[in-house]
């Protein structure tokens, strides 16, 4: 699988900039930087680089020992060398790959892989030790499957996805390109679907399938079930978190993110750019507008109109959560007032 291991580099500081395509400044006319590391600003030392991404970490970047910093122009650390450029993470990843570049393993099956004499495997793909690839299956050029992986019958793998350990792809689900897997994702186990009939659960069969658009990832112990009779949907681009259940029937747009503990029940519907946050929980059979966001433990009880922002339970716009919020708090001494005001009434009904 893709390792990163630390590669011993040294650079100067004016040949990083030149590198990322920036400038230097804070550095005297003939002095040099040299540096061979990128790192947080607090472990930072004379040798390595820190990305300061946001002018929130400017007082912090004061106190770091690091011995130059990626920035922008509004975030440069006054009498320090900096290398400035128009967008700090974009550069920022360059130098992952200057210190810690990929280390892919070699095309080819292992030993103790089992691959189906009907599976069909593309140019330079890696199986890794104990994968199981079953009949029909496909695995398109490039692709990394790691050890201990499920490819079930009919699925196919798109070209230069990378699956890690043990994650199952169950038969005819499809995965596109570039997408990544991490260990334990499950695709395609049975949706929850149940029916009482003669007073017992009646188990409905799930004869769908997953589909799974280019470039999204999927984190650890992730479950996607697969649909009823049609297909449970994830689109190009969508980014999801470990622990993440996704229920069967569920369409999810391009472009969103779910962070770790959401839930999706089934055959809900969710639009482009949207964003889960923790432990938020969406019922089944409601639709998710566009470009909405439901933030942590929060759960919507009905359909939400694109540009939302919802918080709460039953979630409700986010400044409406608010002022419930500072109401609740008010609560115990409304209550004491309460109790006072009861008194004075029953003096005065004595009266």
């Amino acid at each position: 699988m893709v390792m990163r291991r630390k590669k011993d580099i040294v650079v100067s500081v004016q040949e990083l900039a030149e590198k990322l395509g920036g400038h230097v400044v804070g550095v005297s006319e003939g002095a040099s930087v040299s540096l061979s590391c990128l790192n947080t600003l607090e472990e930072a030392g004379a040798s390595d680089i820190a990305l300061i991404a946001s002018e929130k970490y400017l007082a912090k970047a004061e106190e770091s020992q690091a011995g130059c910093f990626l920035v922008y122009e509004k975030t440069i650390v006054p009498n320090r060398p900096c290398v400035v450029v128009d967008h700090v993470w974009k550069s920022g990843l360059r130098l992952f790959d200057l210190w810690f570049p990929d280390e892919k393993p070699a095309a080819g099956v292992h030993p103790s892989a089992v691959v189906d004499s009907t599976a069909r495997l593309g140019t330079g793909v890696s199986i890794g030790p104990l994968v199981v690839v079953e009949a029909g299956a496909e695995i398109g050029d490039g692709a990394e499957i790691g050890a201990q992986c499920f490819i079930g019958r009919d699925a196919k793998i798109g070209a230069g996805s990378l699956l890690y350990a043990g994650v199952r792809v169950m038969e005819r689900v499809q995965v596109g390109r570039g997408v990544i897997l991490h260990p334990g994702v499950v695709l395609g186990a049975d949706g929850y679907s149940y029916e009482i009939i003669d007073f017992r659960a009646v188990k409905i069969p799930q004869v769908g399938t997953v589909v799974i658009e280019d470039d999204v990832e999927i984190g650890a112990n992730t479950c996607v079930d697969r649909a009823f009779l049609r297909e449970t949907r994830i689109g190009a681009g969508t980014k999801i978190d470990n622990l993440v259940q996704i229920a069967h029937n569920v369409q999810v747009g391009r472009m969103c993110g779910m962070a770790s503990q959401v839930g999706i029940a089934g055959s809900t519907k969710i639009g482009d750019g949207c964003m889960f946050w923790g432990k938020a929980g969406i019922k089944d059979n409601i639709t998710i507008g566009s470009r909405s966001e439901i933030m942590a433990y929060s759960a919507p009880q009905s359909d939400v109109p694109a540009g939302s922002r919802l918080l709460g339970i039953p979630a409700v716009p986010v400044m409406d959560q608010a002022r419930i919020y500072a109401a609740q708090r008010q609560l115990p001494d409304m209550l004491k007032r309460l109790k006072k005001l009861e008194k004075m009434i029953e003096k005065e009904g004595a009266k």
